[in-house]
């Protein structure tokens, strides 16, 4: 694989920018005689590189010194904070640390984890939320194996200012808390923190369960008989892979069903894509423990469902100001030690379901379903800073409370879960048809209003040299789908 090296992130500025194709600007890091100078939009490789280099990385260039005028600028470089395929594994940005600066030590020092100012400022969504939209009216339901314990998501909630509606937890008085949970009630309770209802529905799923899910999809459903109102979303972060699936079983044709009936009620069922790449088999198994098995080309079920919107998984470089300096998919095994992980946002074609409507075909693909339909930020390389107890399955071993830095689709999910239930809300007070089931509507959005989304072109997620799929590239794409949805942008398209 071709790099730009070294001292071409040396070369003077007009060099670069007559090279990569873009204009650089200088942002402030709070750092006395300090700036960081970054490309204001992608790169992009001329005629003589374009198809002879694979990755632009290290367009992050530290500004040690500088005047007023442009000559006297002294640059080098930044190697701590180094872009990879649009990534950087740890922090970037300014992070409001809210109550973790003093109550958590060591948390300030840490060049882990993205905080909730800077993650809804890179998605649009805190201009939403200035605006007043916070989920008001609107009622998102978690599906999960396991419970968070509540004081988790009430101390995140008074740490980071989101005050708002309780989480109800459903059935999860004998099952241990996991991880996961807290991740799903945390990320919807940043973005929309003022829900009308946010529920988690739990249950034991097994390894490959597709009845114990069919089972958990059908709770918030089969509440309704006793008063509680249906969700406007549903977040989902279970998934299988889908070679091991059997196409014709009663559980996968009835889980279908389900869904379809859902998407018909107007809910829109957001899941996870998976966080293996293209090789969703190899989710979980030990490195030493691999086989050409796991290692196949694979996408992740139900994500493959015609009935749901599937959410795949981004990396992030921010500036200073928590913009988005670049993104590309997410996928860990470009990283240099110790973070190269076996880790990618899901994607690929299903091998049982057929490519819906709304879907329009590719060149690689015009038979089967493809995922993921959109994807948002998921690198558990920083991370998202969540609250987690001790006792909590996949926490730390601290006692008492502590910030923990967890990333994966399941966070990209109620991200985006979140973000379509501010859409809701905006088309409620203004009089416009409920979104209902949402990814027809995405895709026409998509097509007409490009711009609503941040095209990922950069990257790929296989994570084995074996598996060809599947690279990012202009426009829909099996790495990153759509790309990310900017909630600010998008909610003025939603009504045509």
């Amino acid at each position: 694989m071709s790099r730009i090296s070294a001292s071409a992130r040396r070369s003077a500025s007009g060099t670069r920018k007559k090279l990569f194709g873009t204009k650089w600007d200088l942002y402030a890091t709070g750092e006395q005689n300090e700036s960081v100078a970054l490309p204001v939009s992608t790169p992009k490789l001329g005629s003589g590189l374009n198809g002879n280099v694979d990755t632009v990385s290290g367009l992050r260039l530290n500004v040690t010194s500088h005047a007023s005028t442009a000559t006297s600028v002294t640059v080098a470089p930044r190697a701590r904070a180094e872009a990879f395929d649009g990534g950087t594994p740890t922090r970037t940005g300014i992070p409001d640390l809210g109550c973790a600066a003093t109550s958590y030590p060591g948390t300030a020092s840490s060049t882990a984890g993205l905080f909730p100012n800077q993650i809804l400022g890179a998605c649009g969504i805190a201009t939403l939320q200035a605006q007043g939209y916070e989920g008001q009216g609107q009622r998102i339901a978690i599906l999960g194996e396991g419970p968070t314990p509540a004081d988790d998501v009430t101390a995140y909630r008074n740490c980071f200012g989101f005050q708002g509606t309780s989480l109800t937890v459903h059935n999860g008085s004998n099952l241990s808390p996991i991880l996961e949970s807290s991740l799903d009630a945390m990320t919807i309770a940043m973005v929309a923190p003022k829900l009308s209802r946010l529920d988690l529905w739990v249950k034991a799923l097994g390894e490959n369960d597709p009845q114990g899910a069919l089972e958990l999809l059908a709770e918030p459903l089969e509440a309704t008989t006793n008063g509680t109102p249906l969700p406007n979303v549903i977040s989902i972060s279970y998934g299988i892979c889908e070679a091991e699936m059997k196409q014709y079983t009663a559980a996968r044709t009835l889980f279908n069903r389900q869904l379809a009936a859902t998407a018909a009620l107007g809910i829109s069922v957001v899941v996870a894509a998976g966080d293996s790449g293209s090789s969703s088999c190899a989710h979980g198994v030990p490195t030493s423990q691999l086989t050409s098995f796991d290692e196949q080309r694979s996408a992740s079920w139900p994500a493959t469902s015609p009935y749901v919107l599937a959410a795949g998984g981004t990396n992030l470089t921010l500036t200073p100001s928590n913009t988005i300096a670049s993104s590309g998919v997410w996928n860990d095994t470009t990283y240099p030690s110790p973070y190269e992980l076996a880790a990618a946002g899901g994607g690929g074609d299903s091998s049982i379901e057929d490519r819906p409507w709304w879907q329009p075909p590719t060149s690689e693909q015009s038979t089967y379903r493809m995922i993921p339909d959109v994807a948002a930020f998921a690198d558990a390389s920083p991370g998202y800073a969540i609250i987690c107890s001790h006792g909590v399955q996949g926490c730390g071993a601290a006692p008492g409370q502590s910030i923990e830095f967890v990333g994966g689709t399941s966070a990209a999910t109620p991200l985006v879960a979140g973000m379509i239930a501010l859409w809701d809300q905006k088309a409620a007070q203004s009089g416009w048809p409920r979104l209902g089931f949402v990814p027809p509507l995405l895709f026409s959005i998509a097509r007409n209003d490009p711009g609503s989304f941040l095209d990922i072109t950069t990257g790929g997620n296989s994570v084995f040299s074996s598996v060809s799929c599947c690279k990012a590239s202009a426009g829909y794409d099996m790495a990153s789908g759509l790309g990310s949805p900017l909630a600010d942008v998008l909610i003025g398209h939603l009504h045509h």
